[in-house]
């Protein structure tokens, strides 16, 4: 027989323990109960008959409960043949052998010369036994839970420490501490399939090369990029190019936010940065994507005052940038952060050698906003023959997703009018809802027809002097109020350029004025509806004069330049009259135009009081179609270009 088998097993040495100490365990408590059945037995043997006979069955007692008045009416008339007390307890038989128990009332000293302390003298003198006694009146369920009461008490602490730890067991296993993070599949998206963003997947691109053939960069020498940080706007498609570039280069993708680090566990925002670059690595090539990454913030000023929250985010920025300088030349784990808020991230997270590049989205162009609708529009049941052009001019500054939901808006105005397609107008009125705040507001309700046929010349006065001075592409005019507005009249770019000629907003400034100058000449007075027309139109013609050169008295010379100490009163006398001057010229090319074409001031007026809202060939129809009268223009300004 060799060695080994001489030798217990580890498992037979356990069982051989554990047997052993239940043994044990079973002695002590044998030992335990015969020690108190001895005790027992020893204070039985010192009582007395009587007391035995009380305390052998009290439940015959006990199940007899009468008032304290009854056992001393009973005293009185010597009724009682022996009584046993416990405290205020008193198990009592009388005469008749009946058995019954009460409760003697305890009201203090005044109370001393009551029944309780008369007992001894009352048994002398009517000759009943009388004795002390010592039972249990409790029910067996009321001494059933006391004794598990005082069983759990000495465990209440352990078992808060188990339940503690159960807890923290469970949120570990469900991955609230560092559980494992989701790996999704690899994406089957390409760039091509993104519409827009050019500049950004132009950027991305050389990320892309790097991830598909790594050693080629690395044999020259050229440092891996670890990092990319997209900033953009909102809806622009960060997340979506992200995808597409796992997509490019066959990586892997991981998703998660800036707020996923965070946790009510100390230390457990460090274990899941640390468990989501392992897991990357072990993916490798994996892209990891932290969206609204400014969302792990700053980090504090490390004083002794911090917070423990400023602290533990402390921790994850700097486990953060542990983790990314950690990366092999070949690791092939490329970290994309977005964010709406580049400022708001760390520097050292924004510094060469962590996100490498900084690429921007950029809102859509009016081409690429003409496909993002022939894509969505391509998602509903749309109707034949829409204008996806006049959609793309009129939705200036809206983003692939304020353009998604756009759609999907007309697409519930649909279903909820009972119509079976998405038609030209349900997707005007989405996005009227959207640029303007809001459905059709209450107000409708309570303009008068007076007020009414005012906004319509205004909005006609603005739609016409637009279409006439070519200031630019009239698509939708309405007096439905929506908002804060009564009306409104979209007019959109020609083309979308960066720059704005002094001509554009020479004519643009007139079609601000336009509105008010149509109430002049329909009704021979103005109203406070052209107050934020005013307001814009000022601000764009102190902006010509003395900011974009356009003026006469300061020439070349911009305000915004000067320093402010410089700027006097006699300096902003000038440009103010300068600027009243360009509006003033303004107020005249309008008010020509208007007298001039009176008369289709007054039928698109008209029409607009039938049909309320007028675009498309009926609204160009109203104009007068294409562009036919040449007007003279004096040094006017429109509103600036943002508007």
């Amino acid at each position: 027989m060799d060695s080994a088998s001489k030798t217990p097993a580890p498992a037979f040495r356990q069982k051989l323990l554990i047997a052993v100490s239940v043994a044990v365990l079973l002695l002590m408590l044998c030992g335990l109960t015969l020690l108190q059945q001895r005790a027992a037995g020893e204070v039985r043997a010192r009582k007395n008959a009587t007391a035995l006979a009380f305390e052998s069955r009290p439940e015959q007692w006990l199940a007899q409960p009468r008032e304290a008045s009854v056992f001393e009416r009973a005293l009185r008339t010597g009724a009682v043949a022996a009584v046993g007390v416990d405290g205020p307890l008193v198990l009592y038989t009388d005469r008749a052998g009946q058995h019954y128990s009460t409760r003697l009332i305890d009201c203090g000293p005044p109370c001393r010369g009551e029944t309780g302390a008369r007992l001894g003298e009352l048994s002398l003198a009517q000759g009943f036994t009388l004795t002390q006694i010592d039972v249990d009146a409790r029910t067996g369920s009321q001494r059933l839970t006391q004794a598990v009461e005082r069983g759990l008490a000495p465990l209440a602490p352990l078992l808060a420490v188990a339940a503690v730890g159960g807890l923290l067991l469970l949120a570990h296993r469900r991955g609230l501490l560092s559980g494992r993070t989701p790996l999704a599949a690899k994406p089957a998206l390409r760039f091509d399939d993104v519409i827009g963003a050019g500049e950004a997947k132009q950027a991305l691109r050389r990320v892309a090369a790097f991830m598909k053939d790594p050693r080629q960069y690395a044999a020259v020498g050229a440092r891996a990029p670890r990092g990319v940080l997209l900033d953009g706007p909102p809806g622009t498609g960060k997340t979506l190019l992200a995808k597409a570039l796992a997509g490019e280069c066959g990586a892997n993708f991981i998703s998660v936010d800036g707020s996923a680090f965070s946790a009510m566990f100390y230390g457990a925002g460090i274990g899941r940065v640390k468990e989501l670059f392992k897991r990357a690595r072990e993916a490798a090539p994996c892209i990891i994507f932290i969206d609204e990454i400014d969302g792990i913030g700053r980090r504090s000023s490390g004083k002794e005052g911090a917070a423990s929250g400023e602290q533990e985010q402390n921790r994850i920025i700097n486990r953060l940038l542990v983790e990314m300088d950690g990366f092999e030349a070949l690791d092939n784990v490329v970290v994309i952060g977005a964010t709406n808020h580049v400022d708001n991230v760390d520097e050292a997270l924004r510094r060469p050698g962590r996100f490498d590049m900084i690429v921007r989205t950029a809102l859509p162009t009016a081409p690429e906003r003409e496909r993002l609708f022939e894509l969505y529009l391509g998602q509903v049941k749309a109707a034949a023959g829409m204008d996806v052009a006049s959609f793309a001019r009129t939705s200036v500054g809206m983003s692939p997703a304020d353009i998604a939901n756009c759609v999907n808006r007309a697409a519930a105005y649909a279903a909820e009018a009972g119509e079976t397609e998405v038609g030209q107008e349900r997707l005007y009125q989405s996005l009227e809802t959207h640029q303007l705040g809001g459905e059709v507001n209450s107000s409708k309700a309570v303009i008068s027809p007076e007020t009414l046929r005012r906004i319509a010349f205004h909005e006609s006065g603005h739609a016409l002097v637009a279409h006439v001075l070519a200031a630019g592409s009239v698509e939708r005019v309405s007096i439905e109020p929506r908002g804060p507005a009564l009306g409104v009249t979209y007019i959109t770019r020609h083309r979308d350029e960066p720059l704005y000629g002094e001509p554009e907003l020479r004519a643009r400034l007139a079609m601000m004025l336009a509105g008010r100058e149509a109430e002049l000449i329909a009704f021979g007075n103005a109203s406070s509806g052209a107050a934020d027309d005013l307001k814009r139109a000022s601000e764009l013609a102190t902006s010509m004069v003395g900011s974009y050169g356009f003026g006469k008295t300061f020439g070349l010379l911009s305000m915004a330049g000067v320093p402010r100490e410089l700027i006097g009163p006699d300096v902003q006398k000038s440009l103010l009259d300068e600027a009243r001057a360009l509006l003033e010229g303004a107020q005249a090319d309008c008010r020509r135009v208007l007298e001039e074409q009176r008369d289709r001031l007054a039928a698109l007026a008209e029409l607009l009081l039938g049909q309320e809202t007028v675009s498309g060939a009926p609204l160009r129809l109203a104009l007068g179609g294409a562009t036919s009268i040449s007007v003279p223009l004096q040094t006017c300004v429109q509103a600036s270009p943002s508007q």
